[in-house]
């Protein structure tokens, strides 16, 4: 399976558990808050930005149990923020999904190439 492939269904199948999370609490309205829009496409770009600058997280990333785990971490983490800080956080992490989203189509278009800095 390809990289982007595998990336793409473990983003998915995470997004899906985000909204589902976000649907049972009643939260979906929280999708249109600035806040959660700007901290998850804010967040999405740093973490992008690990990978263009090939740090050790481009190594570490390439590992199946990292590919679940943080999968995983994600959902679970989404989760813990709804009963400790908020379903916003969930919101702003489903608003990250949907930034990677936006630049992995970008890059199966060929209309961008991340370049190392």
């Amino acid at each position: 399976m390809q990289s982007t492939t595998r990336d793409a269904l473990l983003a998915a199948a995470s997004a899906a558990v985000l909204l589902a999370v976000l649907a049972a609490t009643g939260s979906l309205p929280l999708l249109t808050r600035p806040a959660a829009v700007a901290t998850g496409i804010g967040a999405a770009l740093a973490v992008e930005a690990l990978f263009v600058a090939d740090t050790p997280a481009t190594d570490l990333w390439e590992r199946p149990a990292v590919q679940v785990g943080s999968a995983l971490a994600l959902v679970a983490g989404a989760a813990l923020a709804v009963w400790t800080a908020g379903a916003w956080l969930v919101a702003a992490a489903c608003w990250g999904l949907a930034t990677y989203f936006v630049l992995l189509a970008l890059l199966v278009a060929g209309v961008w190439e991340p370049k190392p800095a």
